[in-house]
């Protein structure tokens, strides 16, 4: 049974975000796409997301700033980084402030799809066990 989710793509690469929409798509799942962290941002007040894929270079608000601002509204969305520029310094750093996983561009479609599967996997099972705990604490 295909695992359902709205993936949120924020990257100033126009070619990237297409392609990463086309291949999501293709697999089933739904996706919007940002050029930058302020229209990601203002997309995120009026639609909720399942999972994010954040470039950390971006112009103008940085990546890291926006995981920031991410896990700040929203702590158990799981975003997951990619860069062409991979470093420790900005690896480590991003994985402290709470990022899910951290890619390295060129992404592979199949790795694409398998990181995308088990990060929709693991938010599901965290809501559910979330709903359980509600339900208990309401007996």
């Amino acid at each position: 049974m295909p695992i359902s989710g709205r993936i949120l793509i924020i990257d100033d690469e126009a070619a990237l975000r297409q392609t990463f929409t086309r291949i999501l798509r293709q697999a089933g799942w739904e996706v919007t796409t940002a050029g930058d962290g302020p229209e990601a941002l203002e997309l995120l007040k009026s639609s909720a997301y399942d999972l994010a894929y954040l470039d950390i270079h971006l112009p103008g608000m940085n990546g890291v700033d926006v995981l920031k601002e991410l896990h700040r509204r929203f702590p158990q969305m799981p975003v997951i980084l990619f860069t062409a520029h991979a470093s420790l310094e900005t690896a480590l750093p991003a994985i402290r402030l709470g990022a899910a996983d951290y890619l390295i561009k060129p992404i592979d479609p199949e790795a694409l799809i398998a990181r995308t599967r088990i990060a929709l996997t693991e938010q599901a099972a965290l809501r559910h066990m979330n709903e359980l705990r509600a339900q208990i604490e309401a007996l």
